[in-house]
């Protein structure tokens, strides 16, 4: 139990803007057990943003006031770590490049012409979504969104080939047991469970294309990019709550 809870604090540090006490823990013989509790991070991230939907919902917030705080919030909690990864890929993949120099597109600090065209689009219609909904009475759904995107991360992490200049290359994933995956699907199957009992179909349904949207995203940034890095993740993880957040508020 210990080491889960040194575990989370720092899958917390590092991937939540959130300050805390507990930003110098640091442990290596944990890492591998950070894509466990990986998920338990989106819990926290997730109930504020649910928390945020539905006080602006009893607040009588103007709509479109709401909708572009909703739609910026998860990028202020995590310090925007996910979305560079997805506008990193967003310049490598829409380059249309050869597979070396998309490579070298994706490891320049540099920001790009697709990189802003793709923080556009996806802004465009995060804002739109919410825009859309009708009342808060869902907005528990957003936990189990951000719980998913997560869990697809760690598993992709875990499972998937990388890129020979990424961080998850060399001995990584060695440390990463099968009982690891193991524990992680768990939790993928147990936040479907919760997130129909608590919010029926509509959980149901946004959990659902939240997966859907990683697994396709993923796959495609895979294919373009032949490997898997923390930017990958990025890429499927921010737009699998994008696609999370549409199958809540417009379906």
């Amino acid at each position: 139990m210990k080491k889960l809870i040194k575990a989370f604090c720092m899958s917390f540090s590092m991937f939540c803007a959130i300050p805390t006490p507990f930003s110098h823990v640091w442990e290596d013989s944990v890492r591998s057990l950070m894509l466990v509790v990986f998920p338990f991070v989106g819990t926290v991230i997730g109930g504020i943003w649910a928390l945020a939907a539905i006080l602006l919902d009893k607040m009588n917030c103007p709509q479109m006031f709401g909708a572009a705080l909703l739609a910026l919030l998860p990028y202020l909690l995590t310090g925007g770590i996910h979305l560079d990864g997805y506008m990193d890929c967003c310049d490598a993949i829409f380059s249309r490049r050869p597979l070396e120099k998309k490579r070298e597109i994706l490891k320049d600090s540099h920001v790009g012409s697709f990189a802003v065209v793709g923080l556009a689009i996806l802004m465009i219609f995060s804002f739109a979504a919410f825009a859309s909904a009708d009342g808060s009475e869902n907005m528990l759904s957003l936990i189990f969104i951000c719980m998913l995107s997560r869990a697809c991360s760690a598993i992709g992490v875990s499972t998937l080939r990388p890129m020979g200049h990424s961080e998850y290359a060399g001995n990584f994933q060695q440390g990463i047991s099968k009982g690891n995956i193991t524990a992680i699907s768990v939790i993928l199957v147990v936040s479907f469970a919760l997130a129909y009992l608590i919010c029926g179909n509509e959980g149901l349904v946004s959990c659902f294309a939240t997966v859907v949207g990683y697994v396709i995203c993923t796959a495609y940034a895979f294919k373009n990019l032949d490997g898997f890095s923390g930017d990958v993740t990025g890429f499927g993880h921010t737009l699998a709550e994008l696609f999370g957040i549409v199958a809540l508020t417009v379906f």
